[in-house]
C-alpha cells in the first residue's frame, strides 16, 4: 500500500513538472536561492519564495532587487510571471517541491555549519504534506 502511494505521488509530480504547473518553493532567497527562483520563473514555473527577512520579501514583491548583480527588471519579470515571496512558512504546503537554499558556512575546522539547514527544516516540517519533494541546495 505504501509503495502504491509513493508511486502515485511520483507520477503526479512528474506530470506537474512536465506540464510546468508545479509550484516550486525556494526557502532562502539569498545569493543561491534568488537566482534559482528567477531561473524557475523563467522556465515557466510558479515560484513561491520563503525567507525570514521581511524587508527582502517586500522588496522582491515590489519587483526590486537587493543583490547588486541581479537587475531589478529580472525580479519584476519574475513577479509578473507569478513569482511571489513570503515570510509565512505555513505556505510551504502550497509547493510541490521545496528547495532549501540557506547558508552552510564553514567553521574553524572547515566543516559545514548545518544549524541553518536544521532550523529551516524544523520550521518547514509542520507545514509539509504527502507528495512533496524536498531538496537541499548547498555550496558546501
Amino acid at each position: 500500500m505504501r509503495d502504491h502511494n509513493a508511486s502515485s505521488y511520483l507520477t503526479r509530480l512528474i506530470s506537474l513538472f512536465e506540464s510546468r504547473s508545479a509550484v516550486v518553493g525556494i526557502v532562502g532567497l539569498g545569493y543561491v536561492g534568488l537566482p534559482l527562483s528567477l531561473r524557475y520563473a523563467e522556465a515557466g514555473f510558479k515560484v513561491l519564495g520563503i525567507d525570514i527577512d521581511a524587508a527582502k520579501v517586500a522588496r522582491l514583491n515590489q519587483g526590486q532587487s537587493y543583490i547588486e548583480h541581479i537587475a531589478s527588471h529580472a525580479i519584476h519579470d519574475a513577479v509578473a510571471a507569478g513569482m511571489e515571496a513570503t515570510t509565512d512558512f505555513a505556505r510551504a504546503g502550497e509547493a510541490d517541491a521545496l528547495i532549501i537554499c540557506v547558508p552552510t558556512p564553514l567553521n574553524a575546522y572547515r566543516e559545514p555549519d548545518l544549524s541553518f539547514v536544521l532550523a529551516t527544516t524544523e520550521a518547514l516540517l509542520p507545514h509539509m504534506r504527502a507528495g512533496q519533494i524536498l531538496s537541499l541546495e548547498s555550496t558546501t
